[in-house]
């Protein structure tokens, strides 16, 4: 084969019309997404078949304008294979390219032929249930008898927001700020703790908008500009005020956008969420000033017992976990909260006439301490950068643990609890936990070491390789409450730092399929098993039902990002749970592209595995099993290292 440097390469523009001799070395080794940005050659106008019949050129490198390519861009595809050539695909505003072989191009085929089933089909049944679901509230109600408090509703949406709620990274309060009040029942301005709290935030920001329903006269001449919100038209009983965020919501996110905040600090309010929500939303760091459950209610009660106590007990537990800074008065209201399980080092004591911004400042700066020792490796690559940052900042399994302390044994386990008795009980089984002891086992990626610590606890001599530094810590810190022993490596799996032949199990568990160059670990863990030796590796699934209705239609079609952007691309965005601006690479394989993956191993074994109850529709739930196994988002591929 001739040197890649001087390897000639066509390149098709997305009007296919215009075509110039093209070369790059970075492609003649590119076999996955990657990013590469690419020097587009002078164009020329050509007939792009003309061009392709031409002998000379190596391979051909597709510019597409939207995530799929057209007809005539696959059919264009289809000609190249056919005449031997390599193909990729290149999205210039992601910087980022795809190589295309015959396995590929028909995944791109049946990605055009599905999307354009679900736009034509799909699509019109979707917008008549919105514009039903748009029905005001008061015609529903008239129509089916319904109160206008729908209970279920409004916790289940709470329910959803917590379980979606980070707390977004905050390093200092020296930008502009959002300082909101949302009790509309409170008509008196006499209010020292606010005025106090707002100058302190004053002196240490550059700016601060006071976000009230009661203008405070005494603040007119500081240097805090105040924007008065109107009241809900419905506010005389407790029914106005489990509503009430509905009315406050689009006004604080239009003011946000307004101010662009570095931070939102919310004095909260029984049953309001509207600064949650927008933190949320437009991903602004949210500060929490938390006056206790019982503080809460007698200021919007005035000591009546409450209608809806479960309604104030979900929007609370959003707001608090969406926070990155609880800010609480007394050490008894600490104690509360660190018994529901809040992050203690989340925080902040300031008892009445203390600063405010003073202590807020001291948890930030422990909180960069903490940061600057996960130190991160030098990769060069901005996928593995992303990685990096990705799990530095939000711990694998972590958001499943509400009740328990965080850096605690029982925190650990309820994250266990979760992974094997909610999401995937079909694990132990499948990963073969118990069937290891006395043998030497690598996991690559190990997170917060839950699924290492059971090799271990088996009798496995384990060692746990991360990229990650924020993974590596908890996960020594599992093993360490757990008094299990283990090996702990910062490093990137493409190049592992063991000598041949130096494992009997690799096991991996949704992890190779976020990594630039998974052909290049999968040569790697060839390499460091024993004769013999075994690998059990999870990659995301294509051919799933989680990625079909998620991904690609909800996603891709119903929010029109497949327009602007690839499936690599939305996936990066929307697969990982994320506290922070994070898109690590996110990758998805058929059952042959995983099987080309390990072609040079033995006894490959592939199944299809995940499947949670909700995410089927309740006439299918009684079929999860049989469906789960033909259509999981998990594909679990197990082979053996040639003897």
């Amino acid at each position: 084969m001739p040197d890649a440097s001087t390897l000639p390469y066509l390149y098709l523009a997305p009007d296919l019309q215009r075509v110039g001799a093209f070369a790059d070395a970075a492609l003649a080794a590119t076999t996955e997404r990657h990013h590469l940005r690419l020097a587009v050659p002078p164009l020329v106008t050509a007939d792009a078949a003309a061009e392709l019949s031409r002998p000379g050129a190596e391979g051909v490198v597709f510019e597409l304008a939207s995530g799929l390519p057209s007809d005539r861009q696959l059919e264009l595809l289809g000609a190249a294979r056919r005449a031997g050539r390599r193909a990729w695909v290149y999205w210039p505003n992601e910087e980022a390219v795809e190589c295309v072989d015959d396995e590929r191009l028909e995944s791109l085929r049946q990605h055009v032929s599905r999307v354009r089933w679900l736009k034509r089909v799909c699509m019109p049944i979707d917008h008549a249930v919105t514009r039903w679901n748009r029905v005001p509230t008061a015609l529903r109600w008239i129509y089916r008898g319904e109160f206008p408090v729908r209970r279920s509703d409004i916790e289940v949406a709470f329910i959803q927001a917590a379980m979606r709620a980070q707390p977004l990274p905050l390093t200092d309060l020296s930008g502009a700020a959002v300082y909101l009040r949302c009790d509309y029942w409170n008509t008196t301005d006499d209010d020292a703790r606010a005025r106090d709290v707002a100058a302190s935030l004053g002196r240490v920001s550059r700016s601060v908008v006071w976000l009230t329903p009661t203008r405070d006269q005494q603040l007119d001449a500081s240097r805090v500009r105040q924007v008065v919100l109107d009241r809900p038209r419905r506010h005389s009983d407790e029914d106005a005020l489990v509503l009430a965020p509905t009315h406050y919501t689009p006004l604080v996110k239009a003011a946000c956008q307004a101010a662009a905040p570095a931070y939102l600090y919310e004095r909260l309010t029984a049953g309001q969420s509207a600064g949650a929500y927008t933190s949320q939303a437009l991903r602004i760091p949210y500060i929490v000033e938390y006056p206790g459950g019982d503080g809460l209610l007698r200021g919007a009660l005035g000591g009546k017992p409450p209608f809806y106590p479960e309604l104030y007990a979900r929007a609370q537990e959003f707001a608090l976990r969406q926070a990155t800074i609880v800010v609480v008065d007394s050490t008894a209201i600490r104690d509360e909260l660190v018994a529901r399980g809040i992050d203690a080092a989340r925080i902040v004591t300031a008892p009445p006439g203390a600063d405010v911004a003073a202590a807020i400042e001291t948890a930030l700066a422990a909180g960069r301490q903490a940061a600057a020792r996960a130190a991160s490796i030098e990769t060069g690559d901005a996928y593995k950068d992303q990685v990096q940052n990705q799990w530095n900042q939000n711990p694998v399994g972590s958001q499943h643990a509400r009740e328990s302390q965080p850096h605690t044994i029982e925190w650990f386990r309820e994250v266990e609890r979760h992974r094997y008795g909610v999401y995937a009980p079909w694990m132990p089984e499948v990963m073969e936990f118990a069937a290891h002891r006395g043998e030497d086992v690598l996991e690559i990626g190990g997170g917060i070491g839950t699924d290492l610590a059971q090799f271990a606890a088996n009798g496995a001599r384990v060692t746990d390789l991360d990229l990650a530094a924020g993974h590596l810590q908890l996960a020594e810190e599992n093993f360490r409450l757990r008094g299990l022993a283990g090996r702990f490596i910062h490093h990137d799996a493409e190049s592992l730092p063991f000598a041949d032949a130096s494992f009997d199990l690799v096991y991996s568990n949704g992890v190779l399929h976020h990594t630039p160059n998974t052909t290049a670990v999968v040569r790697e863990i060839r390499r460091v098993l024993r004769p013999g030796g075994r690998v059990i590796v999870m990659l995301y699934a294509e051919d799933s039902f989680h990625y079909w209705r998620k991904q690609v239609w909800m996603f891709g079609v119903k929010d029109g990002l497949l327009d602007r952007m690839s499936m690599g691309e939305i996936m990066s965005s929307k697969v990982e749970r994320s506290a922070n601006e994070a898109k690590p690479l996110v990758k998805v394989y058929t059952p042959a592209r995983a099987a080309a993956l390990f072609r040079e191993f033995e006894d490959v074994a592939i199944v299809h595995r995940q499947l949670e109850a909700f995410e089927l529709p309740d006439s299918l739930r009684r079929w999860r099993p049989q469906i789960e196994r033909r259509f999981g988002w998990n594909l679990i591929v197990k082979a053996r290292r040639p003897r």
